[in-house]
């Protein structure tokens, strides 16, 4: 780019955007701002802008800001002429609008895109605008994906929007390929076996086994013996020498589920194992070498499982070097939908069914319940509905009377949590207009954030045009707001 003691202006070649038929204007739709304190300058630039197909505005100085203040533009203008502070320093908060500049612009190099000479022809403006349109569809593309990703985080196999679970996968992700045993926390069916599978497929172990225990399964006894193995003999019907799951786990991953059901015995064993890193087969006397990365989990609150004795605070310290807790499905709707898609298609798949999504109402009734069982009940109820279904869109009715009797839906009546159903509890309205403010700016002030404050952005993404979206943010006191 150009510096501002460069003024010769780029050269020019032929530009592929925008495409269009013989005949036709090249920027159609194109809103371009002319700004030099030379009316005469000004208003000739916006002539020749005009013959391109552009909304084009020169308007006198004084009354530069209130354009700036209340109207979109794709580009801006600086002609040569010096502009006062106060319109340069609004030009360059204008993040939305690509500048175009001539010889003694006093803007900043960084925010110019191309340099114009003094008296621009039409040819040279015409490439100067492609350029610059050329380069804000790609801002404005880059800035669509960015935000898509910043609002569905992933590792591995999970995906998710909820911020919390979000922070969860990136501890998860950070610490996968150190050897550093791992603490999974949370309620039952939150995808703590998921994760811990994700966390050994991204280790530099994953090229050996992953192994799986289920603590909470088993009984003391026979649990010491899956775990550690046996020797023929060392118990009634051990019948033959057998190798524990923590051997099989060599060079690979150990993942012990419930990890809060062992009993104190056997703890003090596993602590032995991750300090000396051997253990005796029950009914053996002679050690075994083993050398596995633990992840454990629990669905308690191991703190009150120590203070209760029932489990040993040294092995608390071991196995919860990095401990990551999995929020549980109600405190993640955000997730429902990609949820509901994901095991539908799956299940779609496996039973032959035509089950392309779920209806708004049963999505409302999904939305609606605590879920206990958390994601594993979800999938369970998915599951169901796609067998029930004989359309291509689940229905409330699909999902079995466990779930709908839990949200009280019953068919004919208004869907919980749906705006007629939340109607149907109130004895008194407000007015139509102060129902419908809040919401509106609630969902102004959340487009702003998820934009960054970007209003052209904030403008398409809730389909208004500027001028409006302008005049309500004033209405709401919404124009000092600042993101990063």
């Amino acid at each position: 780019m150009s510096s501002s003691h460069d003024s010769r202006p780029l050269p020019l070649r032929p530009r592929p955007y925008p495409a269009r038929q013989d005949g036709h204007a090249p920027y159609p739709g194109t809103k371009v701002l002319v700004l030099d304190a030379d009316p005469q300058w000004a208003r000739a630039t916006a002539r020749q802008i005009s013959d391109l197909g552009c909304g084009t505005l020169a308007p006198a100085l004084d009354d530069c800001l209130r354009h700036l203040d209340t109207e979109a533009w794709d580009v801006i203008v600086i002609g040569p002429s010096p502009l006062p502070d106060e319109i340069l320093a609004r030009v360059e908060a204008e993040s939305g609008a690509y500048l175009l500049g001539c010889d003694a612009t006093q803007v900043s190099p960084q925010r110019v895109h191309a340099y114009l000479s003094s008296n621009p022809d039409s040819t040279s403006l015409r490439h100067a605008l492609g350029r610059a349109l050329e380069s804000s569809l790609l801002t404005h593309e880059n800035a669509r994906l960015k935000q898509a990703l910043a609002h569905r985080h992933s590792f591995g196999s999970m995906h998710t929007r909820d911020e919390a679970t979000a922070a969860a996968l990136e501890v998860a992700r950070s610490v996968a390929k150190t050897r550093a045993n791992v603490l999974l926390s949370g309620e039952s069916g939150t995808g703590k076996t998921l994760l811990a599978r994700i966390l050994h497929e991204n280790s530099d172990r994953s090229g050996g086994p992953f192994v799986t225990v289920n603590c909470g399964s088993l009984p003391g006894n026979l649990l010491e013996s899956e775990l550690f193995g046996h020797l023929k003999g060392a118990f009634s019907g051990a019948h033959q020498d057998r190798q524990g799951r923590i051997e099989a786990a060599h060079g690979g991953t150990l993942f012990l589920d419930e990890i809060n059901s062992a009993s104190l015995d056997l703890q003090v064993k596993l602590l032995r194992v991750l300090q000396e890193r051997v253990l005796t087969p029950v009914g053996g006397n002679t050690e075994v070498t083993v050398d596995v990365r633990l992840v454990t989990a629990t669905n308690q609150d191991l703190g009150t499982e120590i203070q209760a004795g029932r489990f040993r605070e040294d092995l608390f310290y071991r196995i919860h070097v990095v401990s990551i807790e999995m929020p549980p499905l109600r405190r993640r709707m955000g997730d429902l939908t990609a949820l509901c898609d994901l095991f539908i298609d799956r299940f779609a798949q496996d039973y032959g069914k035509s089950v392309r999504g779920v209806s708004d109402e049963c999505l409302a009734v999904l939305a609606g319940h605590d879920w206990p069982g958390n994601i594993r009940q979800l999938e369970n109820a998915l599951e169901r509905g796609v067998l029930m279904a004989t359309e291509d869109e689940l229905l409330p009715e699909h999902l079995g009377n466990e779930i709908l009797e839990a949200v009280g839906w019953h068919p004919g009546q208004p869907s919980p949590g749906s705006l007629s159903a939340g109607l149907a509890q109130l004895d008194q309205l407000p007015s139509l207009r102060e129902a419908l403010e809040d919401p509106e700016m609630a969902i102004i002030t959340r487009a702003l954030e998820i934009c960054s404050g970007n209003r052209k952005d904030v403008a398409a993404m809730l389909d208004i045009n500027r001028s409006t979206l302008f005049n309500k943010m004033r209405k709401y006191g919404l124009m000092d707001l600042r993101f990063q």
